[in-house]
């Protein structure tokens, strides 16, 4: 024995015997408690995003924005990216600066991509050095390939969600809004989170387009309850999504 569980011996009672595998269980209780305790501090803001998606499992990032955003973030959809750019200090995915359309909102979709066509195209990004442009005909076969493969995809469901939703905004608003509330409803896994404030913007905007004016102003309002102003953490809105949310409830109540 030794370490801790030496200290603890010694203040026992000689009468008392331990058992042998104690110390692998006190070993395990720390590893546990470490984890937990670097989990809260990334929720807090401690830890910096950067750390966070080390340890998310994502291989490849997806640009994806609404269709009645600006030209400047259309232009940049569906450009993928590998991990290493994303978190590179410069790293920026538009060309040219937002022209602030109050629809502007876009989401770095990540994706582990274990099903082989979504392998195809991580070899295809390292190739191109961690940047490339996915045309629009091959995301679509993308995702279709995702919705019927039987493995390699349980990682991926809600990132693959808000794909789906934000190609189907147009042509399918009503599609678009379930894929919305599942987001919303399910989202528990740390590298999901991100995507939630997105999916409750998004699915104010369908809503208020298809008349259901009240249901936008709960959904806006369900959001900034949710995501108050103290929350922290690479989940929380950005300030970006803070105003616009916010224009989006003086809107909706008017």
């Amino acid at each position: 024995m030794n370490g801790p569980f030496n200290v603890l011996a010694s203040i026992l009672p000689s009468s008392i015997e331990l058992p042998d595998v104690l110390p692998y269980l006190l070993a395990i209780l720390g590893l546990t408690l470490i984890w937990k305790f670097h989990d809260m501090l990334v929720k807090a803001g401690r830890i910096q995003t950067k750390d966070f998606w080390e340890r998310s499992g994502v291989r490849v990032f997806l640009f994806a924005t609404p269709p009645d955003s600006c030209i400047a973030c259309r232009a940049a959809n569906n450009f993928a990216y590998s991990p290493g750019v994303v978190m590179s200090n410069k790293f920026s995915p538009l060309q040219r600066s937002c022209q602030n359309n109050p629809n502007c909102l876009y989401v770095l979709v990540g994706l582990y991509g274990g099903w082989t066509e979504a392998g195809q195209l991580l070899v295809r990004l390292k190739q191109e050095g961690g940047t490339m442009w996915v045309v629009d005909g091959e995301l679509k076969a993308l995702l279709e390939k995702a919705s019927t493969a039987r493995a390699g995809i349980s990682a991926d469901r809600l990132s693959l969600r808000m794909l789906e939703a934000l190609r189907s905004e147009e042509s399918n608003p009503s599609a678009a809004i379930e894929h919305y509330r599942a987001i919303i409803d399910h989202a528990g896994e740390d590298r999901d989170l991100h995507l939630v404030v997105p999916a409750f913007i998004r699915l104010s905007v369908l809503l208020q387009k298809a008349g259901q004016k009240d249901e936008a102003r709960s959904a806006v309002e369900r959001c900034l309850t949710e995501y108050g102003p103290k929350k922290k953490g690479p989940d929380a809105p950005t300030d970006s999504q803070r105003a616009l949310l916010t224009k989006r409830l003086a809107a909706l109540k008017a």
